[in-house]
């Protein structure tokens, strides 16, 4: 099976990778206005997920420019192995889509795909309907850059591991805050959605802050820090063959 590049273009960063049976391979990230690709050997063929229609022409220049012969955009109109319930599916993310592709193939129907980027959502694949709708919620990133920006003496800041329940220092007090407040929010999320879903339920997580705000979880949750890019792979893969 040839291998394809894939590409997940998001509002500010961009993901790429290569796809070949099921794996993903040479993992970079790239700012998304600014296009850029250190492989050694570029696929003949590329599959794109977008989620920043201005930059897609970009990408694609930068692409031809490169050597990639087929580039193919995902959509709501790509199979992603399941049934699609929502409304209005053309209103909903590539990336999303990719998230709930690859997390059915991976564990299975019922399954809540929780995806940490600048925005948290959450995707929700039904036994009996399919792709069902979801949840979006602020991201770590913007809860972060509202502290500061949005008062005088609070710094910038990433979150960091810490153990204790009382800051003490600024730094520490809003990374304490950010992980029981989060870890809450998350954690009241995901126990409604256990009512409504039952206990099948699955939950699969991607995103740079995963780790951060799910590793002291006691359901058991599949992590897989290159969901998006295998499910854009898969739908790709499927699409090409369908």
């Amino acid at each position: 099976m040839k291998s394809s590049l894939v590409i997940d273009i998001g509002n500010t960063s961009t993901s790429l990778g290569v796809y070949c049976e099921g794996r993903i391979t040479c993992v970079q990230r790239t700012e998304s206005s600014n296009p850029a690709l250190t492989l050694k050997t570029v696929p003949e063929r590329a599959v794109v997920a977008s989620v920043n229609p201005e930059m897609n022409a970009r990408w694609e220049r930068f692409l031809k420019e490169m050597g990639v012969e087929s580039i193919s955009q995902i959509s709501h109109l790509t199979d992603i192995g399941v049934a699609v319930s929502y409304p209005k599916p053309e209103n909903i993310g590539a990336d999303r889509l990719a998230n709930a592709c690859e997390a059915v193939a991976s564990c299975g129907a019922p399954v809540v795909v929780c995806d940490f980027g600048t925005a948290l959502t959450f995707d929700i694949v039904k036994k009996d309907e399919g792709y069902a709708g979801g949840i979006i919620c602020p991201g770590l990133p913007l809860m972060f850059d509202y502290l500061s920006e949005k008062t005088a003496l609070l710094p910038h800041i990433k979150p960091t591991k810490t153990s204790r329940v009382i800051g003490k220092s600024t730094e520490e007090a809003m990374c304490i805050g950010a992980r029981i407040g989060y870890r809450g929010m998350v954690r009241e999320i995901l126990a409604d959605l256990s009512k409504e879903l039952g206990s099948e339920m699955n939950i699969c997580a991607t995103g740079g802050f995963a780790t951060w705000v799910l590793s002291e979880f006691d359901h058991h949750i599949f992590f897989d820090p290159n969901l998006t890019l295998k499910g854009i792979g898969r739908m790709g893969a499927t699409a090409e063959h369908g």
